[in-house]
């Protein structure tokens, strides 16, 4: 072994596994405390999309792990079509879109193709732990639980968007490389609902939602439902508060926080799988001392203040901009950009919003405050 340091990782979910996987590869053996009895995140299995539009400069997920963790992961299915819909429009992008993931406790999910990969770790399940406690016990503590509770706990927490989210698994007739999208203020609010399938008869499909109640939630579900009248059997509902924000700061007396504790999910649609595993060896490396922890995640900060910007645009549509939004979509340009361009389009895409809103809303447009966090956070 490389040193005696002692390494604690709560949670092993994305960020937790793979903080584990590279300190075994390193030399190190960490102790994993999960508080449930298996791995698989949250606990609930459903699908999620590795859209490469969202990762540039980074041209494939797929691509990058190997290269840089030597892990090989393998998608349900590739994304080859996304249908848009709105309340008065719908829009249709083709090509080689991304990966369809399974994230939960499925054998299938992500978190088993990592786990095996896992040398010198000891994984303790069933476990509630105090993370005060495990600072004092360990030299280091990766903070990877995924929510927000620890880190608003050590007052460093940031919400910027209170989303719930409610979903289910379902059955029918599926086209396994298509996914859907609605924009829908009748059901969605200012947030969307999307389907990715799991293959072709099952698939998961779920909406999400801003600053509502359970039984607001139970309202929007059944609007959905009965506004998409899809042919198909349900189980497995779930629902969970899904709080997308930022950190004051990564680094909490000898805690390192990671993933969904430490903010790195996108802030316009939620997702979070690739920042998570990303952050996670980050962490790894910083403590084996070939690596900067600020520097290694430095895209990801950055790539979220600019999706910040964004989704505080997007919070204010109307249905019409959703209507004018898709119409956007449909032009040879955004097809162009969105496909074949290497250019980073959270970057972009805020000043082409700027086009499509009316020019009345423009001052209106941001929260109080989000200009102050967007410009002024410091990364300590």
């Amino acid at each position: 072994m490389k040193d005696k340091k002692r390494i604690a990782i709560i949670g092993a979910g994305a960020a937790g596994l793979m903080c584990a996987y590279e300190l075994g590869r390193l030399g190190y053996t960490p102790d994993i405390y999960e508080i449930q009895d298996r791995i698989g995140g949250q606990g609930f299995d459903h699908t999620l999309g590795w859209m490469k539009v969202m990762y540039r400069p980074l041209k494939d997920p797929l691509v990058f792990f190997k290269k840089k963790y030597n892990l090989s992961f393998k998608p349900l299915n590739e994304i080859h079509r996304v249908k848009f819909y709105s309340k008065n429009n719908s829009a249709i992008l083709e090509g080689k879109l991304g990966y369809i993931h399974l994230s939960g406790p499925d054998k299938q999910s992500i978190y088993y193709q990592i786990y095996p990969h896992i040398k010198n770790c000891n994984i303790k399940f069933g476990e509630v732990v105090n993370f005060r406690q495990l600072n004092q016990d360990y030299d280091v503590v990766v903070m990877a639980n995924g929510y927000s509770e620890l880190t608003e706990l050590c007052g460093l927490w940031n919400t910027d968007v209170a989303g719930f989210v409610r979903g289910a698994t379902v059955y029918g007739r599926f086209q396994p490389n298509t996914v859907y999208m609605w924009f829908n203020t009748d059901f969605a609010q200012h947030a969307y609902a999307y389907f990715i399938p799991w293959n072709e008869k099952k698939g998961s499909l779920i909406l999400n939602m801003l600053e509502t109640t359970v039984h607001g939630a139970d309202i929007c579900w059944k609007r959905f439902l009965s506004h998409i009248n899809w042919d198909i059997e349900i189980s497995d509902i779930w629902e969970t508060i899904h709080a997308l924000g930022h950190v004051d700061k990564y680094f909490y007396d000898n805690i390192i926080i990671t993933g969904g504790a430490a903010g790195l999910l996108d802030p316009i649609f939620g997702f979070g799988n690739v920042e998570s595993l990303d952050s996670g060896g980050a962490a790894a490396r910083h403590i084996a001392g070939i690596g900067d922890y600020h520097k290694d995640i430095a895209f990801w900060r950055h790539r979220n203040d600019n999706a910040l910007i964004l989704r505080r645009y997007i919070d204010k549509f109307t249905d019409e901009d959703f209507d004018k939004m898709l119409e956007l979509i449909k032009t040879p340009m955004f097809r162009t950009l969105a496909i074949n361009s290497p250019f980073n389009m959270v970057s972009i895409l805020p000043n082409v919003i700027k086009k499509v809103v009316s020019s009345e809303k423009i001052e209106r447009i941001l929260y109080p405050g989000t200009k102050e966090v967007v410009s002024d956070a410091k990364y300590k």
